[in-house]
């Protein structure tokens, strides 16, 4: 393991105004989503708590944690977390399979005037495979791929290796929670920060410690 996990604790947060504007309409879409009981197409999508999200994102940003201005949301939605990244001015980008929650993310943010790419392919970077295992999800190299260890795994339509972003988001199932961390622990870079949403006032947040060419096996 070369991560550590940083003290945080959650802790109610004055929302700017734009923030506020920007959650309360992502809340009425996502109702209207219920509503007409589209989740059903998508039982796997449950949206976190906005103004937590932001207030863990504004706190390691005031602290200066990550090194740069790249963030990455696993698993988007309808780009909540990706939003409220723009917000705060990172170079934003979603990654969410779901094509149609794809397009319900992007216009949100072009409606409300923010700037971010949503990218619908899977979380999991060509050369590792996730398979079902009994403690939940999990990870492995693929080997086939011919993914060597040091080389630096890329998502499909941005122009930067995934250990060149800063600032990591995820909110995963219980049954993903140790997957996520063996995924950042694989493919981040050195001082790359992880928020993780684990549920209602669970926030932990991770940097990632010198490489240390971790295998996942």
């Amino acid at each position: 393991m070369s991560y550590e996990q940083l003290p945080y604790t959650v802790a109610a947060y004055q929302l700017p105004s734009d923030v506020k504007t920007f959650i309360d309409e992502a809340d009425r879409r996502c109702d209207a989503f219920y509503d007409q009981q589209l989740n059903k197409r998508f039982p796997r999508y449950v949206p976190s708590e906005p103004a937590q999200v932001y207030a863990a994102l504004r706190h390691v940003t005031d602290q200066g944690l990550p090194l740069g201005d790249t963030f990455i949301e696993w698993g988007s939605g309808f780009g909540v977390g990706t939003g409220l990244a723009a917000i705060l001015n990172y170079q934003a980008y979603g990654i969410e399979i779901e094509e149609t929650l794809v397009d319900k993310a992007e216009s949100l943010l072009a409606d409300q005037g923010l700037e971010a790419e949503f990218l619908p392919i899977s979380y999991i970077p060509d050369g590792f495979i996730s398979y079902d295992a009994l403690s939940g999800h999990d990870i492995v190299r693929d080997d086939s791929f011919g993914h060597s260890v040091g080389s630096n795994p890329r998502y499909e339509g941005m122009q930067l290796d995934i250990e060149e972003v800063d600032l990591f988001f995820v909110y995963p199932w219980p049954g993903e929670q140790e997957m996520m961390l063996k995924l950042f622990d694989a493919v981040a870079g050195e001082g790359a920060i992880l928020v993780a949403y684990y549920g209602d006032r669970d926030i932990c947040l991770y940097r990632k410690l010198e490489d240390e060419q971790y295998i996942i096996d």
